[in-house]
């Protein structure tokens, strides 16, 4: 209960960030997927100071995906044609779809490929897990 508008952020976010992040570079960004995906991250990054567990390990998968769709659409072009490198290189959708497209809207300042915005990203929730794993007390 104490998560409901952090969860209600990634369902905005990752609903009206959804089509542009499939259709890159096709589709347009505006600003109001860069409202909602500013949104998210602020609340993130809010509640990441509370330390919660759950939080820390959403923001390790986050930077492990980030950095899995990075690697595999580097050696994309490599994988096709070979029928155990297609299923490899198909892992990669539903960590973009889970972890990347509710904050897509950050890419309007940057113009990214999603692999690349990808990484970019893996830096962000590498950031929350920081927040998550250090004790705001020590600092």
């Amino acid at each position: 209960m104490k998560y409901i508008f952090l969860i209600g952020s990634y369902l905005l976010a990752f609903s009206i960030n959804l089509m542009p992040s499939i259709k890159h570079p096709d589709s347009d960004i505006d600003i109001l997927n860069s409202l909602v995906t500013i949104l998210f991250m602020v609340l993130l990054l809010t509640y990441s100071k509370k330390g919660s567990r759950i939080l820390k390990t959403f923001s390790m998968f986050g930077v492990i995906s980030g950095v899995i769709v990075f690697v595999i659409t580097t050696f994309e072009h490599d994988m096709i044609g070979n029928g155990i490198l297609d299923v490899i290189a198909s892992i990669q959708y539903p960590f973009y779809l889970i972890f990347i497209t509710p904050l897509f809207g950050g890419n309007i300042l940057f113009d990214l490929s999603y692999g690349s915005y990808s990484l970019l990203m893996s830096l962000f929730y590498g950031a929350v897990f920081v927040l998550t794993t250090v004790d705001s007390k020590k600092i």
